[in-house]
């Protein structure tokens, strides 16, 4: 494997790393707005029932409190899971396996985006944008690479 290969790796595990930290301590601030508890803690929810004390919130709420009022890490770390999947398909799968798998990728971003159209905040809608932009770019992606070969083909046969 070469030094390209998992420099890209680090420095999207980097990225990765550094969004989740932000958006963990820029969630945190769930704690400080009870009144926001019934709507940012649906995990804390489903393991607690309802939300009366801030120790029955769980950690993964904060991402979600963080995703609908502040969307930039958040979004960050959409982007940088993204591209390590792509990497580590690109470099596991061959050429029909990468395909399915951008394909695969791109309609679960986009069932994502369907899940949160609903959302009434701002960074709900930005991250909608960024489901559906991600979403529609993987599948297109995977559709260019699967009619590459058969325009080189004919291009091949024409000569």
């Amino acid at each position: 494997m070469s030094i390209k290969y998992w420099s890209q790796v680090g420095i999207g595990l980097l990225v990765l790393g550094f969004s989740i930290l932000v958006s963990w301590y820029e969630g945190s601030s769930l704690l400080e707005n009870p009144w926001e508890w019934r709507y940012s803690a649906p995990f804390s929810e489903m393991v607690h029932g309802s939300v009366t004390d801030a120790n029955d919130i769980v950690v993964l709420d904060f991402f979600v409190y963080a995703a609908k009022f502040s969307p930039l890490y958040p979004g960050m770390m959409i982007l940088s899971v993204s591209y390590l999947f792509l990497l580590i398909g690109f470099r596991l799968f061959k050429q029909t396996g990468f395909r399915i798998s951008l394909a695969l990728l791109g309609v679960i971003y986009l069932t994502l985006c369907v899940v949160i159209s609903s959302s009434p905040t701002a960074g709900g809608d930005t991250l909608f944008w960024l489901f559906l932009l991600v979403g529609v770019l993987m599948i297109v992606a995977a559709c260019v690479i699967h009619v590459v070969p058969f325009l080189q083909l004919r291009r091949h046969y024409n000569q």
